[in-house]
C-alpha cells in the first residue's frame, strides 16, 4: 500500500505516526489529535517534501487521547532519534521538563538540559505549549510548588489557597516528615505520567487507596481517589491540547448562558481581580475575553484612589464604578469578579444591574451567582466550562499580580531616591 492510499485509510483518532524508508528505518515521528487529518497535510507541498522523497511507508499507533500522543511521541523520538526530526527542528528547539533535586523539587521547561547532578530531565517534547497545558492539568491532581526557589512566605501562598500547592513547601510553617513524603510522591507521580507510565501509577494509587481504606484512614484514601479521578479526566478521549478549540469554547459559553440564566450567549466577558500588600499599593485588573479568547489590547489596569486599608469589596465597587463611567469602552455581556458573596454584592451595586455578574471564590473554588442561594462548586461544572472559567480567573489574577509587583518596585525605588539612596528619582504614577 503506497503512502497516499495509507493516509486515506488512517483513523480519525489521536495517536503517533512513523514514516519509514525502504530498509524500514524510521525517518520521522509525529503526533496528532486526528491522525488522518494530520497525515493528509503531508500530501500538500511544503517542508515535508524532502522527507517524503525517501519515505516508502507510514504507520501509526492509535491512542486514547492527544495527551498520550504527546507523551508517546517524546518516548519514541528519544529512543529512535529519527534523522528528519533532528534536521527539521534542531535540538535547541525541543523542550525538556526539568525536575530539581531540592527538598521540595521544582518543575520547569528548558531547551538545553545540563549534565549536572542537581536536575533530572524528561523529554524531548516537540510542542512546548501543549506540555505546559499538561503540567497545568497535572498540577490540579498532584500539587507542587512554583514559587521562586528559596522564596519563603510567612503564610501559605495564593496557589496553596486554591489547591495548586501544598503550602508548607514555600512557607515558614512547620511540616511533618509525612508532608514532605507526600510532596515527593506528587513529583514522582508527575514523572511517571510524563514518562508514559500512567497505568502503573494508577495501579499503585489504587493499591494505596485500598490500604488506607482498610486502615480507616479515610481522608488519605479520599485524596488518592480524587487523584485517580483527575488522571482519568485528563486522559479521557478529549481534545485538551487541540489548537482549534472552538467547539469546546462554544459548549462552555452555552453552558455558562444556561447556568447564569442569561438571555444570550455571553460573547464579551470582562473579569476583575484585586491585588494589594496588606492594603498597601492596591491595584486592580480588568481582562477581556471575546468568544472565550483573550483580547489583550483591551486589558486595563486600575490604581485604587479612595479605598484605604484592606477592604476588597470596597475596592471592587470603586473599580467597577469607574469602569462604568467609560462610555467609550464597549459594554460586556457578563462581568466576573474575584471573591465571594460580599464582592458579588459590591459589584452588583456598582453596575446597578446593567450587566449580568458572577463571582469566583478562589479559596472555596466556588462560583457565586445572584439570586441563587447555594454557589456552584467549580469541580462539579462540565469540563469545558471549568477550564474556561479557571482560565478567566487565572488570567485576571496574573495581570493584577504583575501590575502590583511593578508598582511596588517603582514606589520602592522612588522612596529610596527621595532619601538619597539612589542616583535618580523615579516618577510615582
Amino acid at each position: 500500500m503506497n503512502i497516499e492510499k495509507a493516509i486515506k485509510n488512517a483513523p480519525l483518532t489521536p495517536g503517533v505516526y512513523l514514516f519509514r524508508n525502504k530498509t524500514h528505518r524510521i525517518l520521522y515521528i509525529g503526533k496528532a489529535a486526528n491522525l488522518r487529518a494530520r497525515l493528509r497535510s503531508y500530501l500538500k507541498p511544503g517542508w515535508k517534501e524532502q522527507m517524503l522523497r525517501v519515505a516508502s511507508s507510514v504507520e501509526w499507533e492509535e491512542l486514547d487521547s492527544d495527551i498520550e500522543a504527546l507523551i508517546r511521541e517524546s518516548e519514541l523520538v528519544k529512543k529512535h532519534k529519527p534523522h528528519f526530526n533532528i534536521l527539521l527542528r534542531d535540538d535547541k528547539n525541543y523542550f525538556f521538563i526539568a525536575f530539581t533535586k531540592e527538598t521540595f523539587p521544582h518543575i520547569y521547561l528548558t531547551h538545553q538540559p545540563t549534565s549536572d547532578n542537581k536536575t533530572a530531565y524528561i523529554g524531548p517534547f516537540t510542542d512546548g505549549e501543549s506540555i505546559k497545558r499538561v503540567l497545568r492539568l497535572l498540577r490540579h491532581a498532584f500539587p507542587y510548588c512554583t514559587c521562586p526557589t528559596h522564596t519563603r512566605h510567612k503564610r501559605k501562598c495564593v496557589n496553596a489557597e486554591i489547591g495548586k500547592c501544598l503550602g508548607f513547601c514555600c512557607a515558614d510553617i512547620p511540616y511533618s516528615k509525612q508532608a514532605r513524603l507526600d510532596y515527593r510522591a506528587n513529583i514522582t507521580a508527575i514523572k511517571k505520567v510524563l514518562s508514559g507510565k500512567t497505568k502503573i501509577l494508577e495501579r499503585n494509587l489504587l493499591k494505596k487507596m485500598s490500604a488506607f481504606a482498610r486502615a480507616k484512614k479515610y481522608e488519605h484514601a479520599a485524596t488518592l481517589r480524587d487523584q485517580i479521578a483527575s488522571l482519568n479526566r485528563i486522559f479521557q478521549h478529549s481534545p485538551y491540547l487541540k489548537k482549534d478549540i472552538s467547539e469546546d469554547r462554544e459548549k462552555a459559553l452555552n453552558t455558562l448562558k444556561d447556568l447564569l440564566h442569561l438571555t444570550k450567549i455571553p460573547f464579551r466577558i470582562e473579569c476583575y481581580d484585586i491585588s494589594h500588600h496588606q492594603g498597601d499599593t492596591s491595584v486592580a485588573s480588568m481582562v477581556v475575553f471575546e468568544n472565550g479568547i483573550p483580547q489583550k489590547n483591551e486589558y486595563r489596569k486600575f490604581i485604587m484612589r479612595s479605598v484605604i486599608g484592606i477592604n476588597d469589596p470596597a475596592m471592587m465597587h470603586e473599580v467597577l464604578a469607574r469602569r462604568m463611567r467609560h462610555d467609550e469602552w464597549q459594554l460586556p455581556d457578563l462581568i466576573i469578579v474575584d471573591g465571594g458573596k460580599t464582592q458579588l454584592g459590591a459589584a452588583r451595586l456598582a453596575i446597578r444591574e446593567r450587566i449580568p455578574v458572577a463571582s469566583i471564590a478562589k479559596r472555596e473554588e466556588e462560583l457565586h451567582v445572584p439570586r441563587i442561594k447555594m454557589p456552584f462548586k467549580l469541580k462539579s461544572l462540565p469540563s469545558p466550562l471549568l477550564h474556561m472559567i479557571t482560565h478567566f480567573r487565572d488570567e485576571a489574577h496574573r495581570f493584577a499580580i504583575s501590575f502590583h509587583r511593578k508598582r511596588r518596585r517603582r514606589l520602592v525605588v522612588h522612596k529610596k531616591g527621595l532619601k538619597g539612596e539612589t542616583g535618580r528619582l523615579v516618577t510615582k504614577r
